[in-house]
C-alpha cells in the first residue's frame, strides 16, 4: 500500500483531536457550497457514491444526509483516520456506508461500480494525481462522474486588512508540501488532469465562503497561536518566523472590521459511454 501523501493528520496539528477539530469545522464552513455545486454537477438520491480520502468521517456524514437513498463507499489510506471514521459514523450510518481502508491509486473497486465519486482535498497531497483519476476512470459506470475538490495556494485566501505575513507562511506550507510529494498548486490543473485521463464535459467552478457571512471567529479557529508553534517543531517555520506569525495574526483579528475569504475550486468530468482506449 502506497503512504498517505504529503498531508498526515496524526503531525499536523498539536495532537490529532487538535486536528480532528480543525476538519470538521473546515467540512461545516464549506459545506453548503459544495453541496450545491455538487447538485450543480449532477449528483442527486439514490446514486451510488464513492468518497476518496474521507478521512475521520465528517464528510461522509454530510454525504450521508444529503443523500438519504444512496449508497456511499468511503475510502481512505490512513488507518487513524479510518478508525477514526468507523466510531464517528456507528450511530450515523446504516447499511448504506461501507468503509474502506486502501489507496486512491489502487482502490481495489471492481470496474464500472459507481455513479459519482467525489475526491475532495485529496489530490493535491499524492505524486501522482493523474493516476488516481484514471483509476477513479475505471471504477465509474459510463457516463458517472468524477468531481475533485481542492484549492491553490496562490489563489487560496482573500484578507482585508492586509497580512503580509501569511505570504511567508504560505510560501513555507506550499514548499513543505512539496517536499513531502504533493502539489499546492493542483486547482490550476484540474481541467487537464481530467481531460489527459479521458474524461469529457468537463466544468470548473470555483467557491468561497468568508468572514462576513460565517463569522471571523470560525474562521480564525484555523489559525491558533499553537498550531503555529507546532509548524515550527515540525521544521515548516522557524520559532521566530512562528511567533511573528502569532504577533500579525492577533493585530489582524484585533483591527477594525477584518475580512477573510476562502477559495477553492470544484472540477468535474464525465466517463464516455463509449469504450476508450487507456493512456
Amino acid at each position: 500500500m502506497t503512504t498517505p501523501g504529503s498531508y498526515d493528520a496524526s503531525i499536523m496539528n498539536v495532537d490529532l483531536a487538535k486536528e480532528l477539530q480543525r476538519l470538521h469545522l473546515q467540512v461545516l464552513l464549506s459545506w453548503k457550497k459544495e453541496a450545491r455545486t455538487l447538485g450543480w454537477f449532477g449528483l442527486n438520491d439514490q446514486m451510488s457514491v464513492l468518497e476518496l480520502g474521507s478521512g475521520p468521517g465528517f464528510y461522509t456524514e454530510q454525504l450521508l444526509n444529503l443523500l438519504p437513498n444512496s449508497q456511499i463507499t468511503a475510502l481512505e489510506i490512513d488507518p487513524v483516520l479510518v478508525k477514526q471514521s468507523q466510531q464517528y459514523l456507528q450511530n450515523k450510518a446504516d447499511h448504506r456506508l461501507q468503509i474502506i481502508e486502501a489507496s486512491v491509486m489502487e482502490t481495489g473497486l471492481p470496474d464500472n461500480s459507481f455513479d459519482f465519486v467525489i475526491a475532495r482535498l485529496v489530490l493535491e497531497h499524492i505524486s501522482n494525481p493523474l493516476g488516481a483519476v484514471k483509476e477513479v476512470l475505471r471504477v465509474l459506470k459510463p457516463g458517472g462522474k468524477l468531481v475533485i475538490i481542492g484549492g491553490d495556494r496562490n489563489m487560496m485566501m482573500l484578507i482585508d486588512p492586509l497580512f503580509p505575513e501569511f505570504d511567508l507562511i504560505n510560501e513555507k506550507a506550499a514548499q513543505f508540501q512539496i517536499n513531502r510529494g504533493g502539489d499546492p498548486f493542483l486547482g490550476r490543473k484540474l481541467w487537464r488532469i481530467l481531460q489527459t485521463a479521458g474524461f469529457e464535459n468537463l466544468d470548473l467552478e470555483t467557491i468561497a465562503y468568508h468572514s462576513d457571512d460565517v463569522g471571523i471567529e470560525a474562521i480564525s479557529e484555523q489559525f491558533q497561536p499553537e498550531h503555529f508553534l507546532h509548524l515550527a517543531s515540525l521544521g515548516m517555520l522557524s520559532a521566530q518566523e512562528a511567533e511573528n506569525t502569532i504577533a500579525a495574526m492577533n493585530k489582524f483579528l484585533n483591527s477594525e472590521n477584518p475580512f477573510i475569504l476562502i477559495l477553492g475550486f470544484m472540477a468535474c468530468g464525465q466517463k464516455p459511454y463509449l469504450n476508450i482506449a487507456e493512456n
